[in-house]
């Protein structure tokens, strides 16, 4: 039984490499893809250096956008003290502009005016989706070639304890870089059949 965790969709979209990411950056098609990716899953593209780094839908409602006043240019962000502190403002004012309180401050204006605690903290910030621990088992099926016999093995370290066996030479067998063990190999339906011929 092996445990690993599943990527998000965020994770997987903004991992260098993958299919996805590929997609939505390296490709002649990246623009139409993004655009389609975003009609289906909502959130944004935003550049990150050379490449698009996607925000999914949930940490955009829970973050926060701005615009400049002078050249209209929009800005996210997630964590509002440390935007306000990065461009010497407070979070109380930016507050202001967001409650639609305030017009603009030192050359920002709010996005989209919506409601938020007039302090640092916000409003009650949604849960994001979370990569999911899952457990796979793996089921190995070896046959005694003296006897015969199949077994069905869930646990091949265990098995290779309880039955005085190297762990490694059964880990070659199952992954198929040996034919044989001892007197064991990895079991095959389909072998009886190999040498029958066919009916004419």
């Amino acid at each position: 039984m092996e445990y690993h965790k599943e990527k998000t969709l965020e994770n997987t979209v903004n991992t260098k490499g993958t299919k996805l990411w590929v997609m939505m950056n390296d490709n002649s098609k990246a623009t139409k893809h993004r655009a389609q990716f975003i009609a289906t899953h909502g959130g944004f593209f935003i550049k990150d250096g050379r490449y698009w780094k996607w925000t999914n839908p949930i940490a955009e409602k829970n973050g926060y956008w701005l615009k400049r006043v002078d050249t209209e240019e929009k800005t996210f962000f997630r964590n509002m003290s440390e935007f306000a502190e990065s461009q010497g403002m407070t979070a109380v004012k930016i507050c202001e502009l967001l409650n639609g309180k305030r017009k603009t401050y030192k050359g920002w204006t709010a996005v989209e005016t919506r409601e938020v605690k007039d302090s640092v903290g916000s409003y009650e910030k949604l849960e994001e989706p979370k990569a999911k621990t899952v457990m796979t088992t793996k089921m190995y099926m070896l046959v005694d070639t003296t006897t015969n016999t199949v077994m069905n093995i869930p646990n091949l370290s265990q098995f290779a304890k309880q039955n005085n066996l190297d762990y490694s030479a059964l880990k070659k067998l199952v992954n198929g870089r040996a034919k044989t063990y001892k007197n064991l190999k990895v079991y095959n339906p389909l072998e009886k059949y190999k040498d029958s011929q066919e009916p004419k």
